[in-house]
């Protein structure tokens, strides 16, 4: 409770501040507008036309004072929300080709295409494909695979011969290597961006129908 108080009493204390200083330059130019008037030659007044200069002057710098303040507040407003949805950024992925870090597929009766990037070779891999209920429904079974990435196509065809019905899928590794130990991995998809969602949690690209955050970018081409 007295961090709040002292950090509400700071935050007051250097607006009085700001506000003080602003009234003190204005002060002096109002102070020397006032010299100026009272030290006139009673028997050659202050030209009215240089008054009227001086005094739209005055206003053009008090106006230009106030626009800096809300190009200041609007610089820092932009750079709080890009943090979050990053709109601009967002948006300029429109249109270019991806590479994600994502194991979600979109299957639309077409070949799926997906990498899988070994962190070591494995001797045995197997890749799962599980349906949007998170059931296996087709294994396929890879050998002496490399470290780094490796392209890999899921058709469409279930374990039991049968075509996949349209809808969303996930997949899976078991890769292991010539020790019978696990090998790290990642899963990977290459899309165009043809779409991009703002939401309250950041901004969301969607490709090849699957959402995905900008954070799962490892490439980008034109």
């Amino acid at each position: 409770m007295l961090a709040t108080n002292l950090s509400s009493t700071s935050s007051a204390t250097a607006t009085t501040a700001t506000r003080q200083t602003d009234i003190g330059q204005k002060d002096i130019f109002l102070k020397l507008l006032v010299a100026q008037m009272e030290n006139q030659d009673p028997l050659k007044p202050q030209d009215a036309t240089q008054m009227s200069s001086q005094l739209a002057q005055f206003n053009m710098v008090e106006q230009q004072t106030q626009s800096n303040k809300y190009l200041e507040q609007m610089v820092a407003a932009g750079g709080a929300s890009s943090s979050v949805a990053q709109p601009g950024t967002g948006a300029s992925y429109l249109g270019h080709s991806v590479t994600v870090n994502q194991d979600q597929l979109l299957y639309d009766g077409t070949s799926q295409n997906f990498t899988a990037v070994l962190d070591e070779p494995a001797t045995d891999v197997l890749a799962f494909v599980f349906d949007g209920a998170g059931n296996p429904v087709r294994t396929m079974q890879f050998a002496n695979l490399p470290a780094g990435a490796t392209s890999m196509v899921w058709d469409g065809t279930l374990d039991s011969g049968a075509i996949a019905p349209q809808g969303n899928y996930s997949v899976q590794l078991s890769p292991l290597n010539i020790n019978g130990a696990e090998v790290g991995y990642a899963i990977q998809r290459t899309g165009q961006v043809d779409a991009v969602r703002f939401n309250a949690t950041g901004t969301e690209l969607m490709v090849g129908g699957v959402a995905t955050s900008i954070a799962n970018i490892t490439e980008l081409r034109l």
